[in-house]
């Protein structure tokens, strides 16, 4: 971790891009003189080359489209995010249609499963869509998002007089254990020249916004925030820091709080100062639950812009008739008992579909306590339609039982079926660990995914 150096020059203003090419807007019209002080910040997923003296315009049309290239929001001093609630990262998560599958657990009683590990940056590069503003959430605890910043200085004519690039690769590890995560900053790829040469200044800065209140998330373990070294220093830098919340910053009773956080850059030399980047922004949940079980902490953060789907595996022996049974509940809801027409059965959320379940833990309070006796009451009067085949056999019902969408809720999309009860368990354990594994809280969404 580097020792930041104070950077004292005030940053200034700049109009929109749109002003800047096209010669509109107030600013521009009312101070001709100050499109000699342009300069404009973008991020794209392959290296912009704007050489010395040549058309800003002209050379960046001719690389948009084949490198994705975007403008940067900037402003003189480094902003805050808005912050975001629970139900706001849920929506987001909807939105953006980020998933990944979690294998089955198979843990044994007592063990606690862990899957926080840490990218390296080569691995975060070969997986993430560059210049992908939402970035790449591997699972709860792993997140990376790369792509190049550039600062390009401008003359009055839009022609270019200093630029400075390089390569940003963000890596974020969650926790399973503690109210902290782990964000890590590698640059690389460095181009300077013109006015900002490799002795200009260059400054990082990480600023965010918690919920339920801007304690509930703060920046710790980073030697100095803003961090400033020179322009050749970061050829290849690393910095990292952590985002933490204290246990009682969060609401409900599982003490859930929130973060959103952005990165910012800017860089000072020959005389010009560009405004501060304003990045693009990540989110993440810390919690305290108690509904994880004995075998798991009771604290962790996660990155919560996802939708999780858990897996089961129609091949797999131990829970080959509770894999068939959710495979034809999702696929073949006609086929299932109790008969309806049109019968669908939330649970798939690929391909288009949006229809997830979300986990209801029976002691968070009395509506939760209420639905899962409805699921077990409605439940056991739809098995009775049935045949057991023998004692060594359960009934098993999709949705789950831990569900607020199961039998209870009353519209017949559900299904039920005797299986082998041995396997019944372990595919019960199986759900029951992954719970506890990814962090799974009450009211969160997920989808199942079988093959």
């Amino acid at each position: 971790m580097r020792i930041s150096r104070g950077l004292t020059a005030a940053a200034i203003g700049i109009a929109s891009l749109t002003a800047l090419l096209t010669g509109t807007g107030a600013q521009a019209a009312d101070h001709p003189a100050s499109q000699q002080e342009r300069i404009v910040w973008i991020r794209s997923s392959k290296p912009i080359e704007l050489p010395l003296g040549t058309d800003y315009r002209t050379d960046l049309a001719r690389q948009r489209s084949a490198a994705k290239v975007e403008t940067l929001p900037d402003t003189e001093t480094p902003q805050a995010p808005s912050p975001s609630s629970e139900t706001d990262e849920q929506q987001i998560a909807q939105e953006s249609g980020e998933t990944y599958v979690a294998e089955p657990g198979h843990a044994a009683a007592g063990q606690r499963l862990r899957t926080a590990s840490t990218l390296t940056k080569e691995q975060c590069r070969a997986m993430a869509d560059a210049h992908d503003d939402a970035g790449k959430i591997i699972n709860h605890f792993s997140f990376c998002r790369w792509g190049y910043n550039t600062a390009v200085k401008l003359n009055g004519q839009g022609g270019v007089e200093g630029m400075v690039r390089f390569r940003e690769t963000e890596i974020g590890t969650g926790s399973d254990n503690m109210r902290d995560a782990t964000v890590e900053i590698h640059t690389d790829q460095v181009v300077a020249s013109g006015k900002f040469n490799d002795s200009a200044l260059m400054s990082f800065q990480v600023t965010p916004a918690g919920w339920p209140s801007a304690s509930s998330c703060k920046v710790a373990d980073i030697s100095s925030n803003p961090f400033t070294t020179t322009v050749g220093d970061w050829r290849d830098e690393y910095i990292a820091y952590g985002l933490v919340s204290a246990k009682g910053s969060g609401t409900g009773p599982d003490d859930i709080a929130t973060c959103v956080y952005n990165h910012h850059w800017k860089v000072t030399g020959g005389g010009a100062t560009t405004p501060w980047s304003d990045g693009p922004s990540n989110g993440m949940r810390f919690d305290s639950s108690k509904s994880l079980g004995s075998n798991f902490y009771d604290a962790g953060v996660i990155f919560d812009r996802v939708t999780p789907s858990f897996f089961y595996d129609r091949a797999q022996n131990d829970t080959e008739g509770v894999a068939k049974h959710i495979y034809d509940a999702l696929y073949k809801p006609q086929t299932t008992y109790p008969t309806k027409a049109g019968k669908v059965i939330p649970g798939d959320i690929w391909n288009g579909h949006w229809r997830p379940l979300h986990r209801n833990w029976t002691r968070y309070d009395a509506d939760a306590a209420e639905t899962t006796r409805k699921n077990r009451n409605a439940k056991d009067a739809a098995c009775r339609g049935l045949s057991r085949p023998d004692d060594s056999h359960q009934c098993d019902e999709f949705p789950f039982a831990s569900t607020k969408e199961g039998a209870g809720l009353g519209d017949n999309n559900f299904s039920v079926r005797y299986v082998p009860g041995k396997e019944n368990e372990q595919a019960g354990r199986e759900l029951g660990n992954w719970y506890g594994t990814d962090r799974i809280l009450h009211n969160n969404a997920y989808g199942i995914y079988v093959k």
